[in-house]
């Protein structure tokens, strides 16, 4: 099994090419969604375990749900 991780490859266009701003823009849009949609999953699974350890361990609830208020 390889566990090498290796850059993605570029995708290099002509410089002047018409576009390559939309394709900025467009990846840039892409990769900020992609981000809000990890931060909703990462609270909503901090606030599973959060609930999950609430009886057990009160006190690492309370550290989850402060996590999940700073992460937001």
């Amino acid at each position: 099994m390889n566990t090498l991780i290796t850059p993605l490859p570029t995708i290099s266009t002509p410089a002047g090419a018409q576009g390559s701003g939309l394709v900025a823009r467009i990846g840039a849009s892409i990769w900020k969604w992609l981000e809000e949609v990890g931060r909703a999953r990462a609270r909503r699974e901090l606030l599973s375990l959060a609930a999950m350890y609430e009886t057990k361990r009160p006190e690492l609830a309370k550290e989850l749900r402060a996590a999940c208020v700073r992460g937001s």
